[in-house]
């Protein structure tokens, strides 16, 4: 029965709104300021699919895009729907800096109630990886983008190997994680191997 609806990026997810016939996205690029190589992957993919809520019946649709960089290759290639466009541009990027699927990326978090504890953990943990990180880029530790979540301070470190270096990557993890020992009770390290998300 609504006339407007009103909503998070969630309103994008799926959702059949025949009735609808204009779609407005506010700071449409804000995704892509994220410190994380996939943000311009996640925005377009948001605005695509944002843009497929408008006119899905009999009517048409109309999509306005609040931005502060309309030419930008995410904004032009969402507007067009133009997916094969869209990674035919970002990929040499990709491939240049050794991002998947030219490499692999692991994230390592670094997480408990104590700032100055977490720091040293993710300093630690990490100068023992880097002992034994030949071939491999290791950056961080920093802390996270956002930095605190229920009350737990977050650091991340940022490991970039080679797209065939799967089984040495792993028995390096294990060896810093058997050589530096568990965590204090309270802290955790969380190892994401071809992370999805880096901030």
């Amino acid at each position: 029965e609504a006339d407007i609806l009103i909503g998070t990026q969630m309103v994008a997810k799926g959702l059949d709104f025949p009735r609808v016939t204009l779609v407005g996205v506010i700071n449409a690029d804000a995704g892509m300021l994220l410190p994380d190589f996939r943000a311009e992957e996640r925005t377009f993919q948001l605005l695509t699919q944002v843009a497929g809520r408008a006119g899905r019946a009999d009517l048409r649709g109309e999509v306005i895009l609040q931005t502060r960089n309309p030419g930008h290759v995410v904004l032009r290639y969402a507007r067009e729907h133009d997916y094969m466009g869209f990674v035919d541009a970002v990929l040499p990027d990709r491939k240049t800096f050794g991002y998947p699927p030219f490499g692999r990326v692991v994230g390592v978090e670094f997480r408990g109630p104590e700032q100055g504890t977490v720091r040293d953990l993710a300093r630690g943990w990490t100068d023992e990886l880097r002992k034994h990180a030949a071939g491999l880029q290791v950056l961080g530790p920093e802390a996270a983008f956002v930095g605190r979540i229920k009350r737990q301070y977050r650091y991340h470190t940022i490991i970039k190997a080679p797209r065939n270096g799967a089984a040495d990557l792993q028995n390096l993890i294990r060896h810093t994680n058997l050589i530096y020992g568990s965590p204090p009770k309270g802290y955790r390290i969380a190892i994401d191997v071809d992370a999805m998300g880096l901030f």
